[in-house]
């Protein structure tokens, strides 16, 4: 839906489909939406561009925005996903976790600008962070971006989740320590 929204560039329109999910929410009994997708098509191979809006970090983060006030105006919580630079789907489970490089300049301006807005015009209440790493470090677990530049930069005060993911005690721990408060759990784990 992202795609064809941002196709659109129809800040009214954004908000609407915000609000009838928020709704939908309201009638299924579910508080809590992983979405929007608001990462930002790095290349055409990325796996999952048709989760996110662009390539553009600031219509990005304008219809980004909007969705998150429309449902949360209902009484859902978005949760903005996947922070950041989740460049591709092979390789990126718990043991793989494809490291992408980038200068923190190009990350704050294109990368993370998205989130910020959301955070910031939006009040998003969750953000899920990437299964990838950026440089060496796992997203789920980087002190400085989820600490550092998402709580005390932005001043965000709601939850931080990992992706799916399978972790063994020694990687819960850093991610605990590294900022996030819950991890995603499925079928057949612990």
């Amino acid at each position: 839906a992202e795609l064809m929204i941002s196709a659109t560039w129809n800040n009214e329109l954004a908000e609407r489909y915000g609000k009838i999910n928020g709704s939908i929410g309201v009638l299924d009994k579910v508080n809590g939406w992983y979405a929007p997708g608001i990462d930002i098509h790095r290349t055409p191979f990325s796996g999952r561009n048709y989760e996110y809006f662009s390539e553009d970090a600031f219509l990005t983060g304008v219809f980004g925005t909007e969705i998150t006030k429309g449902a949360q105006s209902k009484g859902l919580s978005v949760v903005l996903k996947h922070m950041a630079l989740n460049d591709q789907e092979s390789n990126r489970d718990a043991n793989g976790a494809v490291a992408t490089f980038c200068k923190e300049q190009a990350i704050r301006e294109i990368y993370l600008r998205p989130f910020e807005m959301c955070v910031k015009d939006g009040n998003a209440l969750g953000i899920m962070q990437g299964m990838n790493r950026i440089g060496y470090t796992r997203c789920r677990s980087n002190y400085n971006l989820n600490i550092g530049v998402v709580r005390e930069e932005w001043g965000f005060k709601g939850l931080i989740i990992t992706d799916y993911n399978i972790m063994d005690t020694e990687e819960s721990m850093a991610c605990i320590s590294g900022g996030c408060n819950l991890q995603l759990y499925g079928q057949g784990n612990p």
